[in-house]
């Protein structure tokens, strides 16, 4: 029969394995938490690219109509460029609508993945308790 030292000792590793993956699972998050920080700032940068695209899209479309007005036979190619910048804009808010959503469910499966890792050390800590308070009964 193990003395309580002994059982000390088996014990120090475990947990200090066990502190090193809270740790490496603590910097995962971190690592994690900056990816979605840049993400985000893309995200930002890329709808200050389109706001910027469009806003000069706007400013050549007033230039052109202002253009053609004059010119009876170019209103039916003002009109299909119209149409096809109204497309071209469906298709973009349509990706974003899909990229967002990609991200939503890149996160939703790291969270999963944080949660199962939570069970995990709730049912380490139990296990922990269960040792702590089988030492303490001994101790006595």
């Amino acid at each position: 029969m193990l003395t309580a030292d002994q059982r000390l000792d088996q014990l120090e590793p475990v947990m200090s394995e066990m502190l090193a993956r809270q740790d490496e699972l603590s910097a995962k998050q971190d690592e994690l938490s900056a990816k979605q920080d840049e993400l985000t700032a893309r995200q930002s940068e890329t709808g200050a690219k389109v706001e910027r695209v469009s806003a000069q899209v706007r400013q050549l479309t007033v230039t052109f109509v202002n253009t053609t007005t004059t010119q009876s036979n170019n209103i039916e190619y003002l009109l299909s460029k119209t149409v096809q910048l109204e497309q071209g804009q469906a298709r973009i808010e349509q990706a974003q609508h899909e990229m967002r959503q990609e991200m939503n469910e890149k996160f939703d499966v790291v969270n999963q993945r944080f949660d199962a890792v939570n069970e995990k050390f709730d049912a380490v800590n139990q296990r922990f308790d269960q040792l702590i308070d089988y030492l303490k009964d001994k101790l006595k």
